[in-house]
């Protein structure tokens, strides 16, 4: 089946339309999601240290819910051609263009779509196939669309997604792990030079 027949979508707005700056109506500020809450829900590293304010100001009609994160959606970033399944401190951000909210609909479990889609081979193979001959790889929400799914019993989706989501769990505890003995190590090392 096609992922069109199971999920709703959202493409993310553009901020520079939806942002306004006239006290005539009735607005409401709103943060917006970045690559860095993105790739800290999948355990991934993110390079940048100055984040840049991204609340804007919009006319309140405008914010519609679709626009806003929750934690019973997936959010995919074109580039990175990642899912993502927010945690509830990451709820109520809006969704820039570089993002695509994708709501899953019947018999799908969230957890295990998150893994299926960013790690199943058959999903990898499509996505390579599409971003081929492309410098910078963007998906497209046609083709978004049009990926071929081919989905376990339910049962068996809850129990593939809790796995990777105590997978998940173990790398992140095992970097904090590593990055606190580093720490420590070096907190033994400035002490000796010290005591010396």
């Amino acid at each position: 089946m096609k992922l069109y027949q199971i999920a709703e979508f959202t493409q993310g707005a553009f901020t520079n339309r939806l942002e306004t700056f006239s006290s005539d109506i009735e607005t409401v500020k709103v943060k917006s999601l970045s690559l860095k809450e993105f790739n800290e829900t999948l355990g991934l590293t993110y390079r940048i240290s100055n984040e840049k304010n991204a609340e804007i100001t919009v006319a309140k009609e405008k914010l519609i819910p679709q626009l806003l994160t929750n934690t019973n959606s997936l959010i995919l970033h074109t580039h990175t051609q990642k899912v993502a399944l927010l945690p509830g401190k990451y709820s109520g951000l809006l969704l820039t263009n570089n993002f695509i909210k994708i709501q899953l609909k019947g018999n799908v479990d969230n957890a295990f779509f998150e893994w299926y889609f960013n790690e199943h081979p058959s999903i990898q193979k499509q996505l390579a196939f599409l971003s081929e001959g492309i410098v910078s790889s963007l998906l497209k929400l046609s083709h978004l669309k049009d990926l071929e799914m081919d989905l376990p019993p339910l049962q068996q989706q809850i129990i593939i997604g809790k796995i990777a989501q105590l997978k998940k769990r173990k790398e992140s505890l095992m970097a904090e792990k590593s990055e606190l003995q580093q720490l420590h190590i070096q907190q033994k090392l400035i002490q000796s030079i010290n005591n010396n």
